[in-house]
């Protein structure tokens, strides 16, 4: 990357000088090389491939998303900055529109969910574009999601490997374990991927764990965190299931004099999710009670605390949850709530699942056993440089 193409890269995303770990992830990007990006919020992960459509302006870049709401950020942000972008989704009305846009070579950016990729109008459309870039963003959900759930994602691979040219590939993510490196690269098809790892500690995060013996010392704990939070912004509370989303609510309502109308939920069976969402992120309820659905996505600046309120699946899963939390720089904290009884029910729920999962499960349990510093112990877990 020349100086020059920085500096348009700078100009165009309104920024004065690019980071270390996006200089270097950009460098080779453009040189043609396949990325493995990995670092926390705010090290501009978006930027990095954001930046190959200023380099390649006539071209297309592919971004395979899970979630809507990454789609409609990125989207957005592509607007914000005079890059002409659409996505493609499921429920997506305008489905048709960002076709036709993309067969008549309108389009800069496509942000698409796994699932589109197989759809026989979107590659006949693609044909007709140049695509210069793919991206794959929150890669860890290639190893976190299994067969059954969203079984597309194993397929992207394949959907690069067909494309008329060869374009780079880059992958991103906060949370990737070393021994998920090389799985990524075989099966989204790169070829000797640079890995660039970033900061992944957040200063401004604290992480706490407390040991809860019964579900009356958890909500004791739930009520303390509340009240010591309750004026310094919003909050999020994690629980597993919906019965315990239900659960969690009915508590807040009845025993620590908190109105329904301050509360709102997000979990897969509600109808209304996009509207409970948009009362939170507005400041219309400061208390949102969610299973992990609320999650990747959410870009909700001023949640100062997280509440993870029983053990999850692993220990990547407890960072997406904790990093929520101050992405506006400011102080927050993550309170991890768990017990061996949490930890039994998980082994249950993913009893049939492969045995990936029970050893992710099993080694955010031992941390919660034995390290002091919580959040030294889940940085550790995750990709270094070298590995």
């Amino acid at each position: 990357m020349t100086n020059k193409q920085e500096k348009m890269i700078c100009n165009t995303f309104g920024i004065s000088k690019l980071k270390p770990f996006q200089k270097k992830v950009i460098t080779d990007i453009s040189d043609g090389r396949d990325v493995l990006g990995l670092a926390r919020t705010s090290e501009g992960k978006s930027i990095c491939f954001l930046s190959m459509i200023t380099l390649h302006p006539n071209g297309l870049l592919i971004g395979v998303l899970p979630t809507v709401a990454l789609m409609r950020d990125l989207v957005q942000r592509c607007e914000d900055n005079n890059i002409r972008a659409g996505c493609l989704y499921s429920e997506n009305r305008e489905n048709t529109n960002t076709i036709e846009q993309l067969t008549h070579r309108k389009l800069q950016a496509l942000f698409v969910a796994p699932e589109r990729l197989s759809d026989p109008r979107l590659w006949k459309a693609i044909q007709k574009n140049s695509v210069h870039t793919v991206v794959v963003d929150e890669v860890h959900c290639l190893t976190e999601w299994d067969n059954e759930f969203r079984p597309m994602y194993r397929n992207i691979g394949k959907f690069i490997k067909d494309l008329p040219a060869s374009p780079v590939i880059a992958a991103f993510s906060a949370t990737v374990m070393p021994d998920d490196i090389s799985y990524i690269a075989r099966s989204l098809r790169m070829k000797n991927p640079v890995v660039h790892i970033g900061k992944l500690k957040r200063s401004n995060l604290s992480l706490k764990k407390a040991f809860v013996k019964n579900d009356a010392a958890r909500y004791a704990k739930v009520r303390k965190a509340i009240q010591k939070y309750d004026s310094k912004g919003k909050i999020v509370i994690y629980c597993t299931r919906v019965c315990d989303v239900e659960d969690m609510r009915d508590f807040l309502i009845g025993d620590c004099d908190i109105s329904a109308s301050e509360i709102a939920l997000c979990h897969s069976r509600l109808s209304d999710r996009a509207e409970q969402e948009k009362r939170f992120r507005f400041g219309e309820a400061h208390i949102m009670i969610a299973t992990s659905a609320f999650g990747m996505g959410v870009n909700i600046s001023d949640i100062r605390l997280i509440i993870v309120s029983q053990l999850p699946f692993s220990v990547a899963s407890f960072y997406q949850m904790a990093g929520r939390a101050g992405r506006d720089g400011k102080r927050a904290k993550a309170l991890l709530l768990w017990n061996d009884a949490d930890f039994q029910m998980n082994l249950d729920i993913i009893s049939d699942t492969d045995d990936h999962a029970v050893e992710a499960a099993n080694e955010l349990y031992a941390i919660c056993e034995s390290s002091d510093d919580l959040h030294d112990a889940v940085i550790g877990c995750f990709a270094k440089e070298g590995e």
